[in-house]
């Protein structure tokens, strides 16, 4: 029987969940009263859904507070005003920040404007955890959660180091001399600080599983309280206040406070011999980090939390009577099937390998996150040599993990990869309720088997004319581009990542899946063509999560959010930035990536965007590419005479009438043209008159909206297309 304060919960939340997403944000109480007045009628009948009811009128009230309470914070009125302006708080930083820069998030201490932000520090102005600044720059994003403030003057006001953060510093500074070159990894496993975390670092522990280990998690508060003990009356209280305050020192994460208030409560059932339905646990708990922080109910983190945990506990209980080894891979394969249609859904990667990794890690962690905190405590060298082997061999799984092949799947992120590991969860369900009948469990194993080995083999046979070569992928974004170019040596080049709309990134969804899935570790360039949001839009969700070397762009400012969320995700990322101009020329492996236009007299004068894009000649032996943005008739023009003979077009500006003209074609003499254009838009791209102009010049024409993602593949001779 499923315990009623788990109705209750699920009320609280959904209710949240429909105020914080805008179904119930003003009103909530005036709607509500339909529900209540239903609810006081059927309390004796039904006291559960009259709870509920309540609960769930009560969830919306709650959460248009949280609206309330977010639209008057810094974040909040900046995202509402809107506009290319300077603005300007007083910070108390949460963690320290190097000479380097880099990014750190804060409190607003002002009269006018409060909450927390996140900020692009400067060069040159190293500051300390805990210090308080006054900060002029620009806010970018049209998002109070993903926003940054871009520093560009920072005086310090009170260098006195103060509060949460002055702790926080004290601990990253003992880090850092204690563990040298792994102290950014000790600062994620002990104070969830990952502004100095290397991001191969992070794709190595996502690859093998191990994500949730450099991110705080209820696990990490399970460590410390396995340490601490929580079985004695006597520690019982000094255990939970000390797990309370790690809570606070790590700003109250969902997924922390929700393994506190779990241990809070085992510990209180367990001193008043009661015993508790552990549904019930987790209801409780996932109810009171609601009531803290309603803002939880939309966080990733929080979800793949609860989830995990209660697939835990099932395959726990579910396993009592089952042989040791069944009991010991249970829970971590149990947590991974049922978060991966969360994993699958938001980000595109699940780690199958993780169920493994984790048998060896988690020992390790329990191992090395309390003999690190007690090596920061104690200050002792000896100690931290201790635990730095730990971490050494916590790496080592990492790496081997990430290194196992087929260790980790990645895939377009969003409902289609969400329903097929779903349905791999319903596949393991029906196996583990199987009658217990040898032959019978033996023949459906055999039947998932044999489906598995015929995709394992179409897949590698239909690598085995893998070229070694220079690779092009257009790939199908909708209505936008993005067009990722593999060198032979495996270096991979980025142009524009298609569009983000409400509901829709193409980056996170589309480009970001399609680089890991290739192997994409690092971009030796990322080049932004230009401003608009078809092509810019994807690309913050790429530059937060892969190392960039090197952002090309027009440069020539634009105030709208797409692209300034771009220059916010260039800045975060530390990948150097130039302004794209006629000349300019990258060299890798033997492909030659030259720019064409703009040139800076031809960007100073043109007022439109499209006709500021970047355009880029890439050479591969003799072979020659054109990628020319957005750009119509007037740089067609203005480049006559300057281009020659291509084997590959990209068509201007998805086909529109504005750009390919009979001149160009009759200089560019393409053998192959590809189209990027979405199935469904309001544009008429591409126009048929451009489309006849390539017929008429003999081009091979092929278009992503009909096609698919388009691939070319060139050893420098002949390409070939697929």
């Amino acid at each position: 029987m499923r315990p009623p304060i788990l109705w209750i919960t699920i009320a609280f939340g959904a209710g949240v969940l429909a105020a914080l997403e805008g179904y119930a944000a003003s009103g909530a109480l005036y709607a509500g009263l339909p529900v209540l007045l239903g609810a006081a009628l059927l309390r004796r009948r039904a006291p559960v859904g009259a709870a509920a009811g309540i609960a769930l009128v009560a969830g919306a009230v709650w959460g248009s507070a949280a609206l309330r309470e977010r639209a008057v914070t810094c974040a909040g009125a900046w995202t509402r005003a809107g506009g290319d302006h300077t603005r300007a708080a007083i910070v108390r930083l949460h963690d320290p920040v190097a000479a380097a820069g880099g990014i750190v998030e804060g409190d607003a201490q002002g009269r006018s404007c409060g909450g927390s932000l996140k900020l692009r520090w400067p060069e040159g102005h190293a500051a300390r955890g805990g210090t308080t600044w006054l900060v002029a720059g620009r806010w970018l994003g049209d998002d109070a959660d993903r926003g940054i403030l871009v520093a560009r003057r920072t005086r310090l006001l009170d260098g006195t180091p103060r509060g949460r953060g002055a702790l926080r510093d004290r601990i990253a500074a003992r880090s850092a001399r204690l563990f040298g070159s792994r102290a950014p990894l000790v600062d994620a496993l002990v104070i969830a600080r990952t502004a100095d975390l290397d991001p191969e670092v992070r794709e190595r522990y996502a690859r093998s599983g191990l994500a949730h280990i450099l991110s705080i998690s209820g696990l990490h508060v399970g460590f410390i309280a396995a340490w601490l003990g929580l079985g004695p009356r006597a520690r019982f209280g000094a255990a939970t206040l000390l797990i309370a305050a790690y809570c606070w020192l790590l700003g109250m994460p969902a997924p922390a406070t929700r393994a506190a208030v779990m241990l809070a409560l085992n510990g209180v059932a367990r001193l008043r011999q009661r015993v508790v339905a552990p549904r019930g646990f987790i209801a409780v708990a996932a109810l009171v980090v609601l009531g803290l922080d309603p803002w939880a109910v939309r966080s990733v983190g929080a979800w793949l939390s609860v989830s995990a945990v209660a697939a835990v506990i099932w395959a726990a209980r579910a396993t009592e009577r089952s042989p040791r080894v069944v009991r010991l891979v249970a829970p971590a394969l149990a947590a991974t099937l049922v978060t991966a249609p969360i994993c699958a859904y938001t980000f595109g990667t699940v780690a199958p390998v993780g169920v493994l990794a984790n048998l060896i890690a988690i020992p390790l962690g329990a191992v090395a996150v309390p003999g690190v905190i007690v090596a920061l405590l104690s200050s002792s060298g000896l100690l931290a040599a201790g635990a730095g082997l730990c971490l050494a061999l916590l790496d080592l799984v990492a790496a081997g993990g990430a290194a196992l092949p087929g260790g980790h799947a990645v895939m377009t992120a969003g409902w289609p990869a969400a329903a097929l590991w779903l349905g791999v969860l319903v596949v393991a369900w029906w196996l583990w309720h199987t009658p217990r009948r040898p032959w019978l469990i033996a023949a459906r194993v055999a039947f998932i088997g044999a489906g598995l080995s015929c995709t394992a083999l179409f897949s590698a046979f239909s690598r085995l004319s893998d070229c070694r070569c220079l690779t092009v992928h257009f790939l199908d974004v909708g209505q936008g581009d993005a067009v990722a170019l593999r060198t032979p040596g495996g270096r991979w080049v980025l142009v524009d990542g298609g569009p983000r709309s409400e509901g829709r990134d193409a980056g996170r969804r589309v480009v970001l899946p399609f680089l890991r899935r290739a192997g994409a570790l690092r971009l030796a360039a990322v080049v932004a063509t230009h401003a608009h949001a078809d092509h810019v839009g994807g690309l913050p969700a790429v530059l937060a999560a892969l190392p960039v070397d090197l952002v090309l762009e027009p440069g020539e400012p634009l105030g709208e959010a797409p692209y300034l969320e771009f220059l916010a995700a260039s800045e975060a990322s530390g990948a150097r930035w130039r302004a794209a101009r006629t000349g300019d020329r990258l060299d890798l492996d033997g492909v030659h990536f030259s720019v064409l236009s703009p040139d800076s007299a031809w960007a100073a004068e043109t007022t439109d965007p499209n006709e500021e894009s970047v355009v880029l000649l890439v050479e591969y032996g003799q072979v020659r590419l054109l990628l020319d943005g957005d750009a119509g008739l007037p740089v067609e023009s203005r480049l006559a005479g300057r281009v020659g003979d291509v084997d590959v077009l990209k068509v201007g500006h998805h086909g529109s009438r504005s750009a390919t003209s009979d001149a160009w074609l009759s200089e560019a003499k393409p053998e192959i043209a590809v189209i990027s254009v979405g199935a469904r838009n309001t544009y008429g791209h591409p126009a048929p008159e451009v489309v006849a102009r390539l017929v008429a010049h003999g081009v091979q024409v092929h278009r992503t909206d009909r096609e698919g993602t388009i691939t070319l593949e060139s050893d420098g001779r002949f390409v070939r297309i697929h």
